[in-house]
């Protein structure tokens, strides 16, 4: 049986006490029959639910699927609440399966559809364990007490076991060094690695399958269940584990990994043909390579690994087999995803499905596709559709709220750069907005820079698109060169130059966009996250005669002490800059908004989570105090306990109050 590999696990809070039967959801409402009045508020964004990983029974006939809904603040700090479904394929309400708060993640069917496997964590437990409950419902039960929570989860082609990955545990030695507080470093940050193992779903002991000194980061099981197909290696640390990992195979009844083939840079997700005699995954060109989306196939014997899509002017992101000799694949198009056919012979691609949704999370079975899929009306929702079918069909409905808001109309904006680049972007008109209007504009740019912005549900905590459209603004989310979705030659361009000729093409589409009559050139501001937020950096900094406002969120501020403290130093070097900043100082320094301080005029809000390890908060010090001493108008926000990201429901709300109040003091107010 496949595991279902579109979304990362993440352990987290859950609970779980399934009635006996499951409850049915409530039907999915017709479309179109409510008015809609009301604008949207931070608060409805923070509330919106979302469908995650999906999974198909192996008949075909019905899906699995995590729905993820806001906790409520009171309820704890906790980000979401994850919920198992299960829903027809074809018609039919969704039934809830779990319902203590919490979490459920990672559903997977065994083979003869009778149950479902899923990681969860209960009151009490330890860490996520593995739970089973019946395909039809009923309490599901704790195969697992485990210290360190359960990862990837498949079963066995012949039902009667299950594979997870788990950290390794510490020795009896090293966990009486930790108990008397003998827990120096020594050198740089290591990780925790991984460890495969197997159990009978009977509960009897598990076996370790992995030996303690090789990370496993992503498996799947062979068809013959005679072996593990694995992504991983010797190195368990962030940038190790994206730069430096390999295609491997291993016997299902344990020894050492053996390499299948010669890879560079990022790695993704595997397959394995029906037959057993394939193996197939999404890699990166080389090791310059900004993403894991080029499709390649190697001997499961091992061999000499052939990419089929090296050339293709998109970026995959999921592939699995059709038959043995074709791989469906769903990839990034421009602003688009498309689900494609790629033969294995020659590569050959043609449309497996003719129109999708923006798909995240994927499953196909018997000619079945599903995958949490998004477009500018709706958050992430299950879609089904059949290879070969013009269309899929929505199953769920999870915001008929949404039917009642007025929606700023999104459409795809397409201009040249300076160098003559053809570019694309997405823009989101305000509510109400009337011909001959110009409006102020607020220029979101994504991060990466691999990211993309896409035609689907662009409204989230921290891009709250559709909130700043209904507060009167044009929101602009361009797709510099180095972004995904255009092939490799694209997803490069950027390379060598970081905030350079990318930030052009940003600013030539907000020359397009004043071109056309919609926006106010005096009133443009920038806000982002991560590499967004460096953008947004570099507006308050050394383009500030064009912004009169910036949020810098995550963001890179000083590539000289980033490159020292994060814990991506080599993807950063590697991929984007292609050059270690310790040799070029002169250069990365250029392209740092701290150089360009003295000269900022932009009122610029500054936002990062307190235990951000991919880029540290102590660049948002540095940025916040070389503003302050340089007299321009700036704030600072910590929060406590967040990432690389905004996951509590009260800091996200918090954000986005903070950052409309901000543009509309400093864009807003300047009209006239």
């Amino acid at each position: 049986m496949r595991s279902v590999l579109g979304f990362a696990v993440v352990s987290m809070l859950w609970g779980c006490a399934v009635s006996t039967p499951a409850h049915a959801a409530a039907p999915v409402p017709k479309r179109g029959t409510t008015a809609r009045t009301e604008h949207i508020t931070p608060e409805m964004i923070a509330d919106l639910e979302s469908v995650g990983e999906v999974a198909i029974s192996p008949d075909g006939r019905r899906v699995a699927f995590v729905k993820r809904v806001p906790r409520a603040q009171h309820d704890g700090p906790s980000t979401m609440v994850r919920a198992l479904f299960v829903v027809d394929a074809g018609k039919g309400a969704p039934r809830q399966f779990t319902f203590e708060p919490d979490a459920a993640s990672a559903p997977t069917w065994s083979p003869d559809g009778q149950q479902i496997a899923f990681i969860g964590r209960r009151k009490g437990d330890a860490a996520a364990q593995i739970y089973v409950v019946a395909a039809d419902g009923g309490n599901a039960r704790a195969l697992t007490k485990l210290r360190s929570s359960v990862r990837e989860l498949q079963w066995s082609p012949d039902g009667r076991s299950l594979a997870y990955t788990t950290d390794v545990a510490p020795t009896e030695q090293e966990q009486a060094a930790q108990d008397v507080g003998r827990d120096h470093v020594v050198g740089d940050v290591e990780g925790t690695r991984r460890q495969l193992f197997v159990m009978p779903i009977d509960g009897d002991e598990a076996k370790a399958i992995t030996p303690r000194d090789f990370h496993v980061e992503r498996v799947r099981w062979s068809p013959k269940g005679d072996a593990f197909a694995l992504v991983g290696g010797e190195r368990a640390d962030v940038d190790g584990t994206m730069m430096y990992g390999g295609v491997y195979r291993v016997a299902s009844a344990g020894g050492k990994p053996t390499r299948l083939c010669d890879t560079a840079g990022k790695l993704g997700e595997l397959a394995w043909s029906p037959d057993g005699g394939t193996v197939a995954f999404l890699g990166a060109s080389d090791i310059h390579d900004p993403t894991a989306g080029v499709v390649f196939v190697v001997p499961a014997t091992g061999g000499t690994a052939r990419a089929l899509t090296a050339e293709y002017a998109g970026t995959g992101q999921w592939l699995e087999f059709i038959d043995d000799a074709t791989l469906a694949v769903m990839a990034n198009e421009d602003t688009a995803v498309a689900l494609l056919r790629v033969s294995l012979r020659d590569g050959k691609r043609s449309r497996a499905i003719a129109t999708t949704p923006i798909c995240h999370g994927a499953d196909l079975v018997r000619g079945v596709f599903a995958c949490s899929g998004e477009g500018p009306t709706h958050p992430p929702e299950l879609f089904v559709g059949k290879l070969g079918a013009r269309t899929m069909q929505r199953r769920t409905h999870g915001n008929p709220q949404l039917d009642r808001v007025l929606l700023g109309e999104q459409s795809v904006l397409r201009w040249k750069a300076a160098d003559g680049l053809a570019l694309a972007g997405v823009v989101t008109m305000p509510v109400g907005h009337r011909k001959g209007e110009r409006h102020p504009l607020v220029v979101m740019p994504h991060g990466g820079p691999e990211g993309v912005s896409q035609q689907g549900w662009n409204t989230r905590s921290g891009y709250p698109v559709q909130l700043f459209a209904a507060n009167g603004y044009v929101v602009f989310e361009p797709n510099y060169r180095g972004s995904s979705g255009r092939g490799v030659a694209f997803g490069k361009a950027d390379h060598g130059d970081l905030g350079g000729k990318e930030f052009d093409d940003v600013l030539a589409g907000i020359d397009e966009l004043v071109r056309q009559g919609v926006v106010d050139g005096d009133r443009v501001g920038m806000g982002g996250w991560s590499y967004g937020g460096y953008f947004s950096g570099l507006a308050a900094t050394r383009h500030s005669a064009r912004f009169r406002a910036a949020m810098v969120g995550a963001a890179i501020t000083n590539w000289m002490s980033f490159t020292g403290t994060s814990e991506i130093e080599h993807e950063n070097s590697l991929v984007h800059w292609n050059l270690w900043p310790y040799d070029q100082p002169e250069l990365v320094w250029s392209r740092s908004p701290m150089a360009h301080t003295k000269q900022s005029k932009t009122a610029t809000l500054i936002v990062h989570g307190s235990s951000d390890t991919r880029v540290p908060p102590e660049q948002a010090k540095e940025l916040y105090r070389a503003l302050r001493h340089a007299g321009t108008t700036t704030e600072v926000v910590f929060y406590p306990r967040e990432g690389h990201g905004l996951g509590e429901r009260e800091h996200q709300l918090d954000f986005m109050h903070r950052f409309l109040a901000w543009f509309d003091r400093h864009l807003q107010a300047a009209e006239g």
